[in-house]
């Protein structure tokens, strides 16, 4: 059964992150700060799992970002775009339909 869990966490969690961090990029943030506000608020992702989904949330305009160098190493920041935000209200509203969905099944199925 935990082999199953974990699969399912896994997919759940994979479409989850990129919704989350879109709602995190409202300011501008690089990819360590990233890390540490999903897994200070529950969601903990690494660096091999984050990079990846930061280009391509960058590859289909939902994000952009700007290196900076001034400081002791280079860092890219990530920022969502105003698509980016068009498109993030419709995945909330889209996971918040899902949730309530789920919710009365859950009901329904008398496991609450």
């Amino acid at each position: 059964m935990d082999e199953i869990l974990e699969r399912f966490e896994t997919e759940v969690k994979r479409g989850m992150m990129q919704v989350a961090i879109m709602c995190l990029l409202e300011q501008e943030r690089y990819g360590y700060d990233i890390i540490k506000s999903l897994k200070d608020n529950g969601l903990g992702v690494e660096e091999g799992t984050l990079y990846p989904i930061l280009r391509r949330l960058e590859d289909e305009r939902l994000l952009t970002s700007r290196w900076e160098t001034a400081g002791p190493r280079p860092r890219k920041y990530y920022v969502i775009t105003a698509y980016g935000k068009e498109v993030r209200v419709k995945l909330l509203a889209s996971l918040k339909a899902f949730g309530g969905a789920i919710e009365r099944l859950e009901r329904e199925a008398g496991g609450v």
